[in-house]
């Protein structure tokens, strides 16, 4: 099932009429669904498409050779890729489109794919094709873009985000609203990872067949994941661990793993780098003394999960059935797993009711202030009117109360921040203080769930 990126689809066709866009690196994440959506992108029109893989640059070619027989080429030997490009570009209708593949395992191991592909772009005569380059090596695609790389200036790189929750609820009609954010918490906006989830089945028994069952992908494709980008596993995974467990300032990270900060930092950078990691930022208002300050969480919600639960109890595995497993270990602290994911939603939801003109303004979302004493989950500034719109998120709570409101009135008074506007979303209900002090101040607006999609 095909959800989501229609402004991805409608950003290729784009490229593909542009005569100025002859190279595209298409970059993301395994399973963010590069290869779902040039499906739908090619459809109907003349293309070439190569998936490579790991092996030598003479067995690939070896490959691409063969392939290219099968379809009506003629070679005396296996060719290099600067003979295979402009094969496929004298022999290619006009306006085609050639699709590399996981391309990294054309260019990772030796210097001569990119040499043919600078030799390309220096003596083509004419746009014929469109070549896309496809990866999910993040980390290796990052290094393509610094200055002194081949492809820096001749290329435009295209990297594909996470799906919204939106596009998540697309997926999972089915699922009910409280449990659908849940889900989504566990399996983030990566739609490679939804197909393991049924919304006919709950939420446990998605999780007890999936994380819970030894021989799932699920169970072990956190593993996967991190080898294929980075060495020393052993030390990311103690790391991640750490971090899903809360130990997310560096000094924390420092007492429990019993790394140097300096190896430490440098792991997180390279964490940073891969989209697993992020820094926490708050923004700069208030006085400082009041603000949370280096701070960095797993923002890959199935990592997250993985390493919190699964991977720092797999001992448990042996001696728990996964019944016993999500009662024991998973259950109780679920909820507070899935609040975060919760404020994104909710920032989903004002985002959208924005797009849509329903808000005294036109608001640009400036960011979060992490305090001590508490948290404002999102701040919003109408650029033009010069106006502030801020509010919190209840999860956890059955009911949002007079005394969360007034928790959110200190954190505004330390972070300096004074909203013409404030929105209180709740997962549950709203006490009757609240309530009365929303009708009496237009200002103040309460969403609760059921509201937002």
């Amino acid at each position: 099932m095909f959800v989501g990126r229609e402004k991805e689809l409608q950003d290729l066709h784009n490229f593909y009429e542009n005569t100025e866009t002859e190279i595209l690196v298409l970059y993301g994440q395994t399973g963010m669904g590069k290869t779902a959506l040039l499906k739908q992108f090619l459809e109907g029109k003349e293309h070439f498409y190569y998936n490579g893989v790991s092996c030598s640059s003479l067995q690939q070619r070896s490959f691409i050779t063969h392939y290219l027989t099968d379809i009506g080429f003629s070679f005396s030997q296996i060719p290099e890729y600067e003979e295979i490009l402009f094969s496929l570009a004298q022999n290619i209708e006009d306006k085609a489109i050639i699709v590399l593949d996981e391309f990294q395992y054309l260019g990772r191991l030796e210097d001569t794919f990119f040499q043919a592909l600078k030799n390309y772009i220096e003596k083509r005569t004419q746009r014929k094709l469109l070549l896309i380059l496809v990866s999910s090596a993040m980390a290796w695609v990052q290094s393509l873009r610094e200055e002194n790389s081949p492809l820096t200036k001749e290329v435009v790189f295209y990297k594909l985000e996470e799906l919204t929750y939106g596009d998540f609820q697309q997926f999972f009609p089915n699922f009910a609203k409280k449990e659908s954010i849940t889900a989504y918490s566990i399996l983030g906006g990566i739609p490679g990872l939804w197909s393991y989830f049924q919304d006919k089945l709950s939420l446990r028994e998605n999780i007890e067949g999936t994380f819970l069952k030894a021989d799932h992908p699920l169970s072990s494709l956190a593993q996967q994941l991190v080898a294929e980008e980075i060495r020393e596993t052993a030390v990311y995974n103690t790391i991640l661990c750490a971090m899903a467990q809360g130990k997310e300032k560096l000094n924390d990270l420092y007492h429990v793993t019993g790394f140097s900060r300096a190896k430490i930092s440098v792991y997180l950078k390279n964490l940073i780098h891969l989209d697993l990691v992020e820094k926490v930022t708050c923004i700069d208002t208030g006085e400082k003394e009041h603000r949370k300050k280096g701070s960095y969480r797993i923002c890959h919600s199935y990592l997250r999960f993985y390493y919190r639960y699964v991977f720092f109890n797999h001992h448990r595995q042996n001696t728990l059935n996964s019944a016993l497993f999500y009662d024991k270990i998973i259950a109780d602290d679920l909820p507070n797993f899935s609040k975060d994911s919760f404020k994104k939603v909710c920032r989903e939801f004002i985002e959208g009711e924005n797009k849509k003109g329903r808000l005294p303004g036109d608001f640009t979302f400036l960011g979060t202030w992490t305090g001590k004493a508490g948290d404002i989950d999102f701040v919003y500034e109408d650029l033009q009117e010069e106006e502030i719109l801020a509010g919190i998120c209840n999860w956890e709570k059955k009911m949002m109360t007079l005394e969360d409101y007034q928790r959110f009135v200190k954190c505004k008074e330390q972070a300096n921040i004074t909203p013409d506007f404030e929105i209180l979303c709740s997962a549950g209900n709203f006490d009757n203080h609240l309530r009365e002090l929303s009708k009496k101040n237009p200002r103040i607006a309460l969403v609760y769930l059921e509201q937002m999609g």
